[in-house]
């Protein structure tokens, strides 16, 4: 199994901190997470900042590597202000 935990919009919006769901693609675990989150949309992924084990995933090209158990996965949004 992926820990995917969540951060800043995503979870103050849909109130869920963390989910776990299949290994697979970005791609693919984005889809479980919508499965198991219907009130989520695949448009509420386009900004969000995508980090793997810590490492920052820096193009949505890297959206087709694969996430194997055992890995965790954020989805957060940088909010600033001024």
């Amino acid at each position: 199994m992926v820990t995917v935990r969540f951060l800043n919009l995503l979870r103050s919006t849909y109130k869920v901190e963390q989910i776990e769901v299949e290994s697979g693609s970005v791609r693919s675990i984005i889809a479980q997470i919508i499965s198991k989150v219907p009130d989520m949309r695949e448009e509420d992924f386009e900004q969000a900042v995508l980090f793997v084990n810590q490492v920052k995933v820096m193009h949505v090209s890297r959206y087709d590597d694969m996430i194997n158990d055992g890995d965790v996965v954020v989805f957060t949004h940088f909010i600033g202000g001024g």
